[in-house]
């Protein structure tokens, strides 16, 4: 829920609150199906920390004033040794799962308003304790000016699961508020976007990030997130041609974590 789900929101500081025009928009905004204005689906790869990865895939599709999607995002955590008591040899290995289902549903309320919902299905698996749950994100898109300005809000992560063997699990309740403009200079097309994050028992963020794109052809890619320990730059680069792209991301982490690498294929019509 806190990673993000493909490279070019992660490549620009996973700000993508205002911007969620692309078929991931359920996971970061569902507002903005809404003005998807076509059929969007990509599948992203991701490797996170030691042996954690994950692999996301979204479908978006928007016609006149309102627009649906699906996504699923499936983290393994990789292999974990089984112990009752220290010794130089595990007993056995184990493993741990988290699979997220979400499907969406967007709509303009008003003259460039436009509100969504998003409903999620959650799963964890570790070991054989295994739990359920349910979750809500509601946004807003506010196209502030016509194929300009755009103010976007979402709240996360409403909902509950049951308890995991004998603990109870809070879903992760977070605000985020960012914004987007778009500009033609300097010979490109340029993306800014910042968003301001807020999680439930944890300090504010903010997260902000610009894209740069030739000729719609090539693009680069470069954010920031404030109040990490772990992690702050981002960078990353795509390639677009006819209705195919290709995206990559790149984020050194901190405390000798090592990098995040996220790899993403998509496809529009």
């Amino acid at each position: 829920m806190k990673l993000g789900c493909h490279a070019r929101s992660e490549a620009m500081g996973m700000a993508f609150t205002a911007l969620a025009d692309d078929g991931s928009a359920g996971f970061w905004n569902p507002a903005g199906l809404a003005s998807l204005q076509r059929k969007d689906m990509l599948l992203s790869f991701h490797r996170w920390i030691e042996d954690v990865r994950d692999e996301f895939l979204a479908f978006g599709w928007g016609g006149p004033h309102e627009g649906m999607g699906i996504h699923v995002l499936y983290t393994d955590m990789g292999e974990f040794e089984q112990r009752i008591v220290p010794s130089p040899t595990p007993m056995a290995t184990f493993s741990a799962h988290e699979l997220i289902f979400g499907v969406s549903y967007a709509r303009t309320v008003f003259n460039r308003f436009d509100v969504g919902m998003t409903i999620k299905l959650l799963y964890e698996k570790i070991y054989i304790e295994e739990a359920w749950g349910v979750g809500v994100d509601l946004g807003f898109l506010w196209h502030v000016w016509s194929d300009g300005l755009r103010i976007g809000g979402v709240l996360q992560n409403l909902g509950k699961t049951n308890a995991l063997y004998r603990e109870d699990i809070s879903l992760p309740l977070t605000v985020r508020l960012g914004l987007a403009y778009p500009l033609n200079i300097f010979g490109g097309q340029w993306i800014f976007v910042a968003d301001g994050i807020k999680e439930r028992g944890f300090p504010y963020h903010l997260h902000g990030g610009v894209e740069y794109g030739w000729r719609g052809r090539v693009f680069i890619r470069c954010g920031y997130q404030t109040g990490y320990e772990a992690r702050d730059i981002t960078g990353g680069i795509g390639v677009a041609w006819d209705k195919y792209r290709v995206d990559y991301s790149y984020m050194p982490l901190g405390s000798g974590l090592g990098d995040s690498h996220r790899f993403t294929v998509g496809i529009g019509w």
